[in-house]
């Protein structure tokens, strides 16, 4: 299930940079914080915008998100389950954060494309960038949750035979 969501990550990702090869970055606002006010105004001002919003962010991106947190959570949810049971929830949060950050993220970036306001888009850039600093941060914890928690889960089958 793990293996089939980061499948999806990266076939979106192959689809997004046949979109964009020749103009911009690869979906620049949601992979990288180095981007400039002016790069992000250019991208909500081009006619690559509409395609952006739909179908890269919604439904692909939204498809992956799900996929990646719902794999997640629910792997590391039951792993935590077996060692301790009043602690299932915990495996949830993580990925529940990165799946909101996200979420938050790309309704933030297809407002400002949909919109084609270079100027709301320019003042935008810092809150963006923190909004994709927290799914990133997320992101990472939650990989790492679930490869701690199948760590734990295994050693304690070894241990426990």
């Amino acid at each position: 299930m793990v293996v089939i969501a980061f499948g999806l990550f990266w076939g979106v990702g192959k689809y997004a940079e046949r979109v964009f090869a020749k103009r911009f970055p690869s979906r620049f606002p949601e992979k990288t914080l180095s981007y400039t006010a002016d790069q992000l105004s250019a991208l909500v001002t081009s006619d690559l915008r509409f395609k952006y919003v739909c179908p890269i962010l919604f439904p692909l991106d939204l498809i992956v998100m799900l996929a990646l947190a719902g794999a997640m959570g629910a792997a590391s949810s039951h792993w935590i389950k077996q060692l301790y049971p009043s602690e299932a929830w915990l495996g949830l949060l993580v990925p529940g954060v990165y799946l909101l950050s996200d979420l938050i993220e790309d309704c933030l970036l297809a407002w400002l494309l949909l919109r084609g306001e270079p100027n709301e888009a320019a003042r935008t850039v810092p809150m963006l960038k923190a909004i994709t600093t927290i799914k990133f941060v997320s992101f990472s914890a939650a990989i790492a949750l679930t490869l701690i928690s199948l760590a734990g889960w295994l050693l304690s089958t070894r241990l426990g035979s």
